[in-house]
């Protein structure tokens, strides 16, 4: 018999919001989540399958809310676990093979990994639950030693599937100091169906990882005698999972690896499964490859299947196929087969211990109720639905307040501070954090306001600065440049051809938003037939949003002076700024003092949602 707790845990996979904590039983708003679209394709199973993920950044979860496109990414790690339980089942029916592979950056993200390193491992442990057969390492898993040192303590959890073939980490042992793979360097297994496997996972080379860790660029790392040993021997097929794109993009660095291996292996299949863009896409490197990258945030599962050629079969194409599966409980219960016993025992356990792990951390306590969405990239940013207003005209100036400084003031900040959408309804710990995950202080200097008044359109006149590569935030920009480069492309697409048919910018945003539950990704990749398992039409996106916001200036001379306040993260672009206007103005990072101590970027948010907005009863 199924306890009331199991029950309440299968609720939860099917209701929009919940909280709970150590002190509080469970307790849901009864609000259903709208029913995404069904999927209408069966998928196509062939010799070799694989289900793929990627940035995860912590959304087991799910997607909790109901403003579209949300409810398509509304099933949780627990649903998602279930269903990898009914495809194994269903591929040993078959006679074929189907790993499970994982890409990267389970860290920086939602509440469950963002409010403390404690939850965040955790939470690994809670994704170590599911069987992969292939996983890597994300850079998010490489900004601090300390998180990295965490996984190698750690790597028996994952058996000798977590793969770091070019990250090491120096530690001491045996009274010594090395450098060792924070994972194995290679696996080498064998499937249920007798398939031979040879698999490596790999990053790109980043620069802005923190002390004692290296990483090896992956064109010396296909020259490494280790590596060439290990690609000597002749499998039915290898497998690259590695933290990067798979074409476009600086970091796309998957190709010495696979010119190594085709080099010594002309003939056999390399699949190959990316990440770290956020953005789903395939590309074929030649006719007996496939190199596949399935998005972010658990928001898609991709499925991809080929033919296994015989090996003295030297020149039949590969016949394959990708689908990019929204991650709801619909495409999970569909493509399983499973939509009356779905849930699984390891998906109740998965789910259970999510459902802990929330109360622990307090993840999901209720803030206050917002009374709007307010978006990033979906409206224009004068728009009232604008978040980017919304933080600038009243979240910092309600949020920051110091005792000390009373006179009139101005805020400015940086617009990539904030990272996701803000829903209608209920605001809890969770969306605080994963709307603005930042540490960021703030400090102040005092200004003539003559001068005060125009560095914000000064900054954003020049950008946000090019940061140096060795830089976190050099990554970060480079990740939501080719996202939104991507979404943008998609609306740009849709609204050019429905102004062709005779519409209108206005007519096009009102066709999107009446036709709101097909409302998702739409993706054209390089890869023959339809990728995405639903048909959708795109988020509206609009370019040219803000890289800085500010405060309303308030009416004074230009002779007096004001207290500028700025994001610590951005002073270097406001003393440039400052410098640009006035080249004889003084003024040092020795100026400036601390602003509203002890309250940083993540949490001016949750204090305006407690001041301005409704809580619940």
């Amino acid at each position: 018999m199924v306890t009331r707790i199991v029950q309440a845990a299968l609720a939860l996979l099917r209701v929009t919001d919940f909280w709970y904590s150590p002190t509080h039983t469970p307790q849901w708003q009864q609000q259903p989540i709208p029913h995404p679209p069904t999927p209408t394709r069966p998928l196509e199973w062939r010799d070799v399958n694989f289900l793929s993920i990627s940035d995860t950044h912590g959304w087991l979860l799910g997607h909790q809310h109901q403003t579209w496109p949300e409810p398509n990414y509304s099933a949780g790690y627990g649903s998602f676990a279930s269903f990898v339980i009914h495809m194994r089942e269903e591929a040993r029916r078959k006679g074929v093979d189907l790993l499970l592979i994982d890409a990267g950056d389970h860290h920086d993200g939602s509440g469950l990994v963002s409010s403390s390193p404690q939850s965040a491992a955790r939470a690994d442990e809670i994704f170590a639950m599911l069987p992969y057969d292939v996983m890597t390492i994300g850079n998010h898993e490489l900004y601090k030693y300390s998180v990295a040192k965490q996984l190698y303590d750690q790597r028996d959890m994952w058996g000798a599937r977590y793969l770091t073939s070019n990250v090491n980490i120096t530690i001491e042992e045996d009274g010594e100091v090395v450098s060792v793979p924070i994972g194995e360097r290679v696996a080498k297994f064998t499937t249920d169906m007798g398939n031979r496997v040879t698999a490596f996972g790999v990053i790109f080379d980043f620069k802005a990882h923190g002390r004692n860790i290296t990483i090896q660029h992956p064109e010396f790392l296909a020259k490494e005698t280790w590596f060439l040993e290990a690609i000597e021997d002749t499998p039915d097929y290898f497998v690259l999972a590695g933290h990067m794109p798979a074409r476009g993009d600086e970091s796309a660095q998957f190709g010495p690896v696979y010119q190594a291996v085709r080099h010594r292996h002309p003939h056999v299949p390399i699949y190959i499964f990316g990440g770290h863009t956020h953005m789903r896409d395939c590309v074929q490197f030649d006719n007996r490859s496939i190199a596949v990258v399935p998005g972010r945030y658990m928001e898609t599962v991709a499925f991809t299947s080929s033919t296994l050629p015989d090996q003295n079969d030297t020149h039949t194409a590969l016949n394959v196929s990708r689908r990019y599966l929204d991650a709801s409980r619909q495409s999970f219960e569909y493509h399983s087969g499973h939509s009356v016993h779905f849930d699984t025992p390891l998906g109740i356990d998965v789910i259970l211990s999510l459902l802990h792990l929330a109360g622990e951390y307090n993840i999901s306590q209720p803030l206050a109720l917002a009374p709007q969405d307010f978006f990033l990239s979906r409206y224009n940013p004068a728009d009232k639905k604008s978040l980017l207003r919304l933080y600038g005209e009243e979240v910092l100036p309600t949020a920051l307040t110091d005792e000390k400084r009373k006179g009139p003031r101005v805020i400015i900040a940086n617009a990539g501070s904030v990272r996701f959408d803000l829903f209608q309804g209920r605001f809890d710990k969770n969306d605080e954090l994963t709307v603005s995950p930042f540490d960021n202080d703030f400090v102040y200097t005092r200004l003539p306001a003559g001068l005060a008044k125009r560095i914000h359109e000064e900054m954003e006149r020049a950008g946000a600065s090019k940061l140096l590569p060795s830089s976190p935030g050099y990554i970060e920009a480079g990740v939501e440049d080719t996202y939104n480069a991507w979404m943008s492309e998609q609306w740009s697409s849709f609204l050019f051809q429905h102004i062709k048919g005779g519409g209108t910018e206005q007519t096009a945003l009102n066709s999107v938003s009446e036709n709101t539950p097909t409302m998702g990704y739409v993706t054209h990749d390089a890869c023959p037939g339809k990728g995405d398992d639903i048909e959708h039409v795109p988020v509206p996106h609009f370019d040219n949003q803000p890289d800085f916001v500010s405060s309303t200036f308030p009416m004074m001379n230009d002779e007096e002076e004001i207290d500028v306040v700025v994001m610590s993260f951005s002073l270097d672009d406001f003393l440039t700024a400052v410098h640009t206007l006035d080249p004889n103005f003084n003024l040092t990072e020795k100026d400036f003092k601390p602003y509203a101590e002890y309250v940083t970027v993540k949490d001016v948010f949750g204090i305006y949602a407690r001041k301005k907005w409704k809580h619940e009863d």
